[in-house]
């Protein structure tokens, strides 16, 4: 497997190579395969040994669980399983939220077209809150760009990334990978997000004391918010780049560009206008303690034209 050494993983993230393809995430995006999920599944407590290894194969996104907040970000959390199979869920008694599994959760996106070529993939860490809550094991989150050959027989790490808050940038070049003369000698290439740990238990809460014990619990393991690096250039890009968070929120979101905002209009489930701004910024901050709980649509405009997303005020 090919090794990383730090200098080289630096100089790449400052200055990537020339004239490379700027890939921003998009969790929308239909680039090759689009975003789709992979598990790999191994027994506690010696992961990644022969002995561990259980599984593997697809898994939808939403179990992984990698939740789209249809808002251009993604939240990457600890999987968790509904089964009360033991073999899920283990001995440990109630209290303990560690399941009987490790999980290697990966979010991707495989786009062989990229094999030969010149590419970075740009994201942000727009908040970290994922903790050990009482977990036996712990997590370790990375985004990577990977190369297989044609045969899946092997892999190599082009670069990996352990998420922390803020952008990074990781770097493919040509000599990276193969891109062969047809379909059967091009080599694979993905790019995304793996979330390793423990699965978590039904049986999280030893006096549950309301129905929704079992998810407040789950919830209170935080999770890894990701966007597109917003301090790209809009040159790079064929659309610009609009996010919201939090979203859901109880008090206000906050809106931030690529491109300069010159209005915001704010549209209820009934297409009823409930609030317009006019900013002219990149960053805003739209005040919701005055809208009922529901779904809206931000209206944004700005130099590319008329945009759309979607806010939840709860």
């Amino acid at each position: 497997m090919k090794k990383l050494y730090t200098l080289l993983a630096l100089t790449a993230l400052f200055i990537g190579p020339v004239n490379a393809q700027d890939i921003n995430f998009d969790p929308a995006s239909m680039d090759g395969t689009g975003w789709i999920g992979y598990m790999t599944v191994f027994n506690l407590p010696a992961p990644f040994g022969d002995e561990a290894y259980q599984f593997e194969g697809g898994w939808g996104t939403a179990d992984l669980v990698a939740q789209d907040n249809m808002d251009g970000t993604v939240t990457l959390k600890p999987n968790r399983i509904g089964d009360p199979d033991p073999y899920w869920q283990g001995a440990n008694p109630p209290g303990n939220p560690t399941g009987n599994k490790m999980m290697e959760a990966t979010y991707y996106l495989q786009d062989d077209a990229l094999a030969g070529t010149d590419f970075t993939f740009n994201a942000e860490v727009i908040s970290n809150t994922l903790n050990m809550g009482g977990l036996d094991v712990g997590f370790t989150v990375t985004a990577f760009i990977k190369v297989f050959p044609n045969d899946f027989s092997s892999v190599t790490v082009i670069e990996s990334y352990n998420l922390a808050d803020g952008n990074f940038t990781l770097t493919h070049v040509s000599t990276d990978s193969n891109p062969g003369t047809g379909p059967g000698d091009t080599d694979h290439i993905q790019y995304g997000f793996t979330v390793y740990g423990p699965n978590v238990r039904l049986n999280t809460d030893p006096m549950p004391t309301d129905p929704g014990w079992y998810d407040d619990d789950y919830d209170a393991l935080g999770g890894i918010l990701v966007g597109p690096n917003m301090t790209l250039s809009t040159t790079n890009f064929e659309a610009p780049n609009f996010r919201a968070f939090p979203n859901p929120t109880q008090n206000s979101w906050t809106i931030k560009s690529n491109q300069e905002i010159s209005e915001v209009q704010i549209f209820d489930m009934l297409g009823k206008k409930v609030m317009t701004v006019v900013p002219n910024t990149r960053d805003i901050n739209i005040d919701a303690n005055q809208l009922s709980n529901g779904i809206y649509f931000a209206q944004i405009t700005s130099p590319s034209g008329i945009n759309s997303i979607k806010l939840v005020k709860e």
